[in-house]
């Protein structure tokens, strides 16, 4: 049923509980349960995929939230062989249908939506092989037969373990392979970045699948004896029901819900010693700041690549230079528009993408085996990493999404009266990201319709709040 050698993460957490027993691991909404319990549920689930036909090699798409059952059964195709697809339930059926137009799904599982009965349609050429629930749940689980064209694109992945989505510069959606290899060296970095010991406890509130957080919280957890708590919704709603007894809480969120829980935490005259996380390159120095005031350790931030999964550094504070994880090497590369040169990585993290990476972006090879990063940096004399400039490939985030600066200046140029525009990052008193654009025009009228062009061209969180015209 399971391969002679289960894959990096059921074998690693069968390790972990060989050493630490019984003990509680993972505090979840539904329950808690310690490493043994996780793997007599993997087994268990392992065994019902495989009487279902799945075998090794297989993708498996799983669009859960964050509870224990997302765990369950990452271990158990990590177990049977099959390749686990973690998917953002909250981004609908439209996602899990994109996905099976890039990757050929041989199963999916899902939570329905109320009394949902009818199933989903998986796109042209997929047929049915069973539909059921999954015992002891109310997860429905879809046994699919892809269509041959789909099939054939997928190549031989014989140590192929997690595939996680990305999306180029481009905006091409490209489906990162990682194997064991690439499973241990980044729960390792992401350990070592977040000094993760015995009996401390890593409280994320965000969803889990998303890649950003993926690596930082669920391999972090995996490759040290700290215990999980897996949450939904808010910060404060996860942190403030702890026990004070906890003192060792290691809190990855966005900046925007630290800065809520640290306001929470002023307000109730609460006093516990917080590590905040935050998985981005860069915080504003007012929001530092304003988090510094609530909770007492200053917050970490982990340089990120998505297409390169986790490469974690230690916290970038003011002055300090960068201390890169174990396995990782650093060094200069071309001068870029941001000022600095462009950090080029040597990683045992990196994976290939589906379709492969197109040459000068993030995660392609620039000179073997150092890879683009699309990161500015500033080097000090004896090469070490003193300072992020920022990336220079126009990608931002805002509202938590991806957005490319390249596709909104195109989107607006579009319109028939602009001549020249520049899209500008903004961030408000909350820390939340924004554009302002300035522009230029022909004639002497106002630009009365420019507002209603991008809100008709451009999704909702990509719309420039403010349009300013510039002489000439």
């Amino acid at each position: 049923m399971s391969r002679a050698s289960p894959g990096h993460l059921y074998a690693r957490l069968a390790y972990a509980a060989r050493r630490r027993g019984s003990a509680r691991s993972v505090y979840g909404p539904e329950n808690t349960l310690s490493r043994r319990g996780l793997l007599t549920r993997a087994d268990r689930r392992a065994r019902e995929l495989a009487g279902l036909g799945l075998q090794p090699g297989d993708p498996v798409a799983l669009s859960l939230g964050n509870t224990a059952e997302l765990l369950v059964l990452l271990l158990a195709c990590s177990k049977l062989g099959a390749v686990a697809v973690p998917l953002d339930p909250a981004r609908g059926e439209r996602l899990v249908r994109h996905t099976a137009g890039r990757l050929p799904l041989r199963a999916v599982v899902r939570r329905p939506r109320g009394h949902e009965a009818v199933a989903p349609d998986y796109g042209d050429g997929y047929r049915f092989a069973s539909r059921r629930r999954l015992p002891g749940s109310l997860l429905m689980l879809d046994v699919l037969h892809p269509p041959a064209p789909v099939a054939a694109r997928w190549p031989d992945q014989p140590d192929a373990e997690l595939v996680v989505a990305a999306r180029g510069i481009d905006g091409t959606a490209r489906d990162i392979v990682r194997t064991a290899e690439h499973l241990q060296a980044v729960g390792e970095a992401a350990a070592h970045a977040l000094c993760l010991r015995a009996g401390a406890r890593l409280v994320c509130a965000q969803p889990l699948v998303v890649p950003c957080f993926f690596d930082v919280v669920l391999l972090g957890w995996l490759a040290s004896e700290a215990q999980l708590v897996m949450t939904e919704g808010s910060a404060v709603d996860a942190v403030l029901p702890l026990s004070s007894r906890h003192e060792d809480l290691v809190v990855v969120d966005t900046a925007h819900e630290l800065l809520c829980l640290a306001r929470t935490l002023t307000a109730t005259g609460t006093t516990r010693r917080l590590q905040p996380v935050v998985p981005q390159a860069f915080v504003p120095d007012h929001i530092v700041k304003i988090l510094g005031q609530s909770i007492q350790r200053p917050p970490r931030q982990l340089l990120r690549l998505e297409e390169l999964g986790l490469l974690a550094h230690r916290v970038l504070e003011r002055g300090a230079t960068f201390e890169p994880a174990a396995g990782v090497r650093l060094r200069s590369g071309a001068a870029m528009q941001t000022g600095g040169h462009e950090v080029l990585i040597d990683t045992t993290q990196a994976a290939p993408g589906l379709p492969p990476i197109p040459a000068t972006e993030p995660g392609s090879v620039a000179d073997p085996p150092w890879r683009h990063c699309g990161y500015a940096g500033r080097f000090s004399r004896d090469g070490r990493l003193s300072e992020i400039l920022g990336r220079d490939d126009g990608l931002l985030h805002i509202e938590g999404r991806r957005a490319c600066l390249d596709h909104v200046e195109e989107v607006l140029l579009s319109h028939r009266r602009l001549t020249w525009v520049q899209a500008l990052p903004q961030t408000d008193p909350d820390g939340e990201g924004w554009l302002a654009v300035e522009y230029r025009a022909t004639g002497q009228t106002p630009v009365d319709d420019l507002e209603d062009h991008a809100i008709g061209q451009l999704p909702p969180f990509m719309v420039p709040r403010r349009f300013e015209r510039q002489p000439g």
